[in-house]
């Protein structure tokens, strides 16, 4: 886990996709983490990296950079990347910038992983 006061990452395993975890803000400042946990998820997996951004609050021109980067690192390994819990105000800079067309959009973690083991976006009722 790598922790700056304004921005903590964990990038663990689940299911046999990497999955990271954000919280803070991703800026200027705080980039340089987010950009060495994602390199490494991606290097962790031959499937998919979920990023889970329930607990970003804010992100910069610099974070979209980030994630910007790592789409590219990710598509020429062929592993998918999905962001998850994107909050609204993060959201709204990714969709004015285009960057929300680089990603697949998925409400939360167990919907991801029931899309990303059968193809469904709604897991059945159990």
């Amino acid at each position: 886990m790598s922790t700056d006061p304004a921005l903590t990452v964990e990038v663990t395993e689940q299911a046999g996709y990497s999955l990271v975890v954000p919280a803070g803000s991703i800026d200027f400042h705080t980039h340089p983490a987010l950009n060495e946990h994602l390199g490494r998820a991606i290097d962790m997996t031959s499937l998919a990296v979920i990023v889970d951004m329930t607990g970003v609050e804010f992100c910069d021109s610099s974070g979209l950079n980030v994630f910007a980067r790592a789409r590219r690192r990710a598509d020429a390994r062929g592993v998918t990347v999905v962001i998850v819990g994107m909050p609204s105000r993060v959201e709204r800079v990714f969709s004015l910038t285009g960057l929300d067309q680089a990603f697949y959009h998925q409400p939360d973690l167990r919907t991801a992983l029931h899309w990303l083991e059968t193809g469904a976006s709604e897991p059945s009722a159990s």
